[in-house]
């Protein structure tokens, strides 16, 4: 069996596959490991023609599925689609992924987080409406696995940022690392941030699911904080409606 996890949406949605590859499935990185990449996807049943992939710059910049973006790697760091036969897909490796779906315009997609992207969540709420007319309410998410604040320390100037964008409970001051004069002594949670944005942009909290599972933490996912920088396993995150 292909080492994956699936995740479905809070409610009883269960038309949508939110699968994350994991470390053992190996390195997923479009455009550079896309013989592995054609291996899993096949194992699964998808076309590697189908999915449609981004050069990730760490932006908050979605886009939306058409021709033009399935003849390359465009740079952007979420895609949404109303297309069931289009599968997007993100590579993420402590970041964030995010999978969502509107219950009432059927749109879809996944986005890839981290700390520089945090915010992306909402634009893409943005893009949704613009495009289908999309409402906040109607929308489904899963905060997908990432490195949480138990793994996760930053310093002052990035907490306080954080604190002072998207509120001051995304951030714990760790006394014990104060004490030691390390200047990353602030616990940083991704999650709670796009928690908040979610709750601020109208959508219900039983529509926001937290999977709760930390990369840097277990093994069996790609960590870059864990694994190096040079050496760390770029997992897959797509969403695909599921096959009856």
């Amino acid at each position: 069996m292909t080492p994956v996890k699936f995740f479905s949406f809070p409610g009883n949605y269960p038309s949508f596959d939110c699968i994350l590859t994991l470390r053992a499935s190996g390195p997923m990185k479009a455009g550079i490991n896309d013989a592995n990449r054609s291996r899993v996807f096949t194992s699964l049943g998808i076309d590697l023609a189908q999915t449609v992939s981004l050069t990730q710059t760490h932006s908050r910049r979605v886009l939306v599925s058409s021709s033009d973006i399935h003849s390359g790697y465009p740079e952007g760091d979420g895609i949404l689609t109303v297309n069931p036969a289009t599968i997007p897909c993100v590579t993420v490796a402590d970041c964030m992924p995010i999978w969502l779906f509107n219950r009432k315009t059927g749109c879809f997609g996944v986005l890839h987080s981290g700390w520089k992207g945090t915010g992306i969540l909402q634009e893409a709420l943005v893009c949704a409406k613009e495009e289908w007319g999309a409402q906040s309410q109607d929308f489904l998410v899963i905060l997908g696995p990432h490195i949480r604040s138990c793994c996760y320390t930053v310093d002052e100037q990035r907490a306080r940022y954080f604190s002072e964008t998207f509120g001051p409970s995304c951030v714990v001051l760790d006394e014990a690392l104060m004490a030691s004069a390390s200047p990353w002594s602030w616990r940083l949670s991704l999650s709670e941030a796009n928690r908040l944005i979610a709750l601020e942009a109208g959508i219900p909290a039983d529509q926001v699911l937290d999977t709760a599972l930390c990369t840097a933490c277990s093994t069996e996912f790609g960590s870059c904080r864990r694994e190096g920088s040079e050496n760390f396993t770029h997992m897959a995150a797509f969403i695909r409606p599921r096959v009856h």
